[in-house]
C-alpha cells in the first residue's frame, strides 16, 4: 500500500498480535500499479513528486524489501509476465511510452505506442505481451518478450478500458453476430458498451532460431478481425470484469450500478445480474481464480462476498471496525476520524 507520504508492505496475519503487520519501504512513495503472480514483486508509481518515479519492490526477503527506482514519468499501467521475468510499465506525458523491466537486464525503452496504454497482459507461456491502446486509433499490440519487437497489431472499434488474457481454452457459444469463437489464446477487451474477443495462435520459432515464436490472430467473423460481444446496456463505467474458467460466463462490475452483469456466450446475451445488498456503488472488485466468488468494496463501507453459483447471491457483507488492540488497529486509533473507506481489493490464490 502506498500514498504521497510513504509506502508499506502488509502482513495481514499479524493484525491483532504483538507483531507489527507493516514493513516500511523507506523513501518509496506512490500507489501500487500491480503485483506479480507469486507476490514477490510489485510496482509503485509516484506521479506527484518531481521527478516522477516508478519503483519495483522485491520481497524475496519480506523483512528487508529491495527497491529499484526507475525514472518513468506518469506511470499508470503495469503488468507482470506469468514467469516473473518481464514487467511492462507504461506511462510518459501522453501515456504512450512502454518500458520493460527485468531483473536479468537493464531497463528497456521507451518504446513509443500508437496511443495511450489502457491495460496490459501476457500470453500464458510468457512469450508475448499484449498492450491495449486507446486514442484515435485504438488497438491491441503484441510484443515478443524475447526481443521486445512488435509481433502483431489488431485494431479495435472503440477505446479499451480493461483487458484480460485467458488460457488456450475452447469457448462454447458465439459472438453478437452469430459467429463461433475459434480456439486459441483469447484476449478479452472491454470498452464502454461491450467486449472484443481477440484470438491469438502461437507457433514454434522459425527453423534454426529460438526467438521469436510466431503469433497470428484469427477470427470467424469475415468482417471483423476482433469478434464483438455487445452487452446491450448502453454506456457503462466498468471497474473490473471476470471470466469463468471455460470462458462462457463474463461478469462485469459497473461503478454506476449495484448489479453485477452476467453475460453468457452460449445464450449470446446478458442472462441476469447479481444484486449487491444495500444497493451500494462498487468502488473496487476482484475475484477468486475460479470465479466462484467476486469480492466487491462498496460505497456502504462493506466488503461484499458474492457467489456466482446458480443465479448468484451477495452472501456476506463484512464491516471493518478497528481491532481491539488500539496499538495495532485496522484503520485508526482515533474514533473521531471516521470509518474506513475501502477502495482497493486484490485476491490472490
Amino acid at each position: 500500500m502506498g500514498s504521497e507520504f510513504g509506502a508499506l508492505t502488509i502482513n495481514p496475519a499479524n493484525f491483532g498480535t504483538s507483531n507489527s503487520p507493516y514493513v516500511s519501504l523507506g523513501t518509496v512513495t506512490g500507489t501500487v500499479l500491480g503485483a506479480s503472480n507469486n507476490g514477490v514483486f510489485a510496482v509503485y508509481t509516484d506521479t506527484l513528486h518531481t521527478p516522477n518515479q516508478a519503483y519495483v519492490i522485491n520481497l524475496t526477503n519480506a523483512n528487508a524489501p529491495a527497491t529499484t527506482a526507475l525514472n518513468i514519468t506518469a506511470a499508470d499501467v503495469a503488468a507482470f509476465s506469468p514467469d516473473g521475468l518481464k514487467t511492462y510499465i507504461m506511462g510518459g506525458p501522453a501515456g504512450t511510452s512502454l518500458y520493460i523491466y527485468s531483473t536479468l537486464q537493464s531497463l528497456q525503452g521507451p518504446i513509443t505506442l500508437a496511443g495511450p496504454a489502457r491495460a496490459a497482459g501476457f500470453s500464458p507461456n510468457s512469450a508475448f505481451g499484449f498492450v491495449a491502446e486507446g486514442g484515435s486509433s485504438p488497438n491491441v499490440t503484441a510484443f515478443a518478450t524475447c526481443n521486445n519487437q512488435v509481433a502483431a497489431t489488431l485494431p479495435l472499434p472503440a477505446s479499451p478500458i480493461l483487458m484480460q488474457v485467458l488460457p488456450n481454452v475452447h469457448i462454447d457459444g458465439h459472438d453478437s453476430y452469430g459467429y463461433p469463437i475459434p480456439d486459441g489464446i483469447h484476449i478479452l477487451v472491454l470498452d464502454s458498451t461491450g467486449f472484443d474477443i481477440l484470438t491469438a495462435n502461437i507457433t514454434a520459432p522459425a527453423s534454426g532460431t529460438l526467438c521469436p515464436q510466431g503469433l497470428s490472430f484469427s477470427s470467424n467473423d469475415p468482417l471483423r478481425a476482433a469478434q464483438r460481444i455487445e452487452l446491450g446496456q448502453g454506456t457503462i463505467q466498468p471497474l473490473n470484469f471476470f471470466a469463468s474458467p471455460d470462458g462462457t460466463q463474463l461478469y462485469v462490475v459497473n461503478n454506476s450500478s449495484s448489479t453485477i452483469l452476467a453475460y453468457n456466450t452460449i445464450a449470446g446475451a446478458v442472462v441476469g445480474g447479481i444484486e449487491l445488498v444495500n444497493d451500494p456503488n462498487p468502488l473496487s472488485a476482484d475475484a477468486t481464480i475460479d470465479t466462484g466468488f467476486i469480492l466487491v468494496a462498496g460505497s456502504d463501507g462493506m466488503l461484499h462476498q458474492v457467489s456466482t453459483s446458480l443465479t448468484g447471491a451477495d452472501l456476506f457483507q463484512i464491516p471493518f471496525p478497528n481491532l481491539p488492540n488500539y496499538l495495532n488497529p485496522f484503520c485508526t486509533a482515533f474514533s473521531g476520524s471516521g470509518a474506513c473507506v475501502l477502495n482497493a481489493i486484490a485476491v490472490k490464490p
